[in-house]
């Protein structure tokens, strides 16, 4: 004699239900699945079509877990796909909901590459490069990284915001000398992404220029430190190794002379 359902349970949780058979209880079932099934007191069941329901619930589940995640912001498929590994180590239910979710569009790595890109242009920070590298990152493919810098990162945008963090950098370093800053400044905006003949272009067409009393200041301040700084060495010795000090540090040789000859007329 085949079991049947004997009565279907409302469960506190709006759109569960827990399912008897024969009498008993048997599994909860979400209302879409019971939809789906068409099922009702009454209706005969087996082994089978309970696993298969059983399995449907559980699948029905995860993906409610996955429209919450999805509900907060733009995801990935990688990030969706780890997101539910915490909730289920079945790889096949994990795979039925990413199906669903990527035939709905709910999540798709173009747009999000898209978006991403449109995003960090008008952050008006990261150069090409270490946009690319971010989404790699988050396991998008290449292509489809390629075609959203090539739609939505154009040259005069990458010209624009490599202009922004130039002038930013260097003016962060206005404690250093003038051929250091220009040093720091370009290989920052390498660091940042950006194509090395872009910066060179950038940074020709910023023509920095040096405040000369400016730099004969910070010259004199760092100078004196270092001067102090050497007092153990005697002659020659103090003399050279503070001008070494003081070009590494990017100083102009003859500024660096100038303060040199200064120093020795004080003393």
């Amino acid at each position: 004699m085949a079991s049947k359902i004997t009565m279907i349970e409302a469960q506190k949780r709006k759109g569960r239900f827990n399912v008897y058979v024969d009498g008993v209880y048997a599994f909860p079932i979400s209302e879409n699945v019971m939809i789906k099934y068409r099922i009702f007191k009454g209706m005969e069941i087996d082994d089978e079509l309970k696993e298969e329901l059983v399995n449907a619930d559980d699948i029905s589940k995860l993906y409610s877990k996955a429209i919450n995640f999805l509900s907060h912001q733009l995801r990935t498929e990688n990030e969706v796909v780890k997101k539910l590994q915490t909730y289920s180590e079945n790889e096949q239910h994990i795979a039925a909901v990413m199906q669903k979710l990527v035939e709905l569009k709910l999540v798709n790595d173009q747009s999000y590459a898209d978006s991403y890109v449109r995003t960090e242009v008008k952050k008006q920070d990261k150069g090409p490069s270490n946009v690319f590298y971010k989404l790699k990152e988050k396991q998008i493919n290449e292509n489809f990284i390629e075609n959203s810098l090539n739609n939505f990162y154009s040259h005069e945008e990458m010209i624009e915001n490599c202009q922004i963090q130039a002038d930013k950098i260097f003016k962060k370093h206005k404690r250093d000398a003038f051929k250091n800053r220009l040093d720091k400044t370009k290989l920052a905006l390498m660091k940042k992404g950006y194509p090395t003949d872009v910066v060179l272009i950038v940074m020709e067409d910023m023509d920095f220029q040096a405040d000369e009393e400016d730099q004969m200041d910070l010259l004199r301040q760092q100078g004196e430190k270092i001067w102090h700084r050497n007092r153990k060495y005697d002659g020659m010795q103090r003399v050279m190794k503070t001008k070494q000090a003081l070009y590494r540090k990017g100083f102009d040789m003859d500024d660096i002379n100038s303060f040199i000859d200064d120093k020795n007329m004080d003393e």
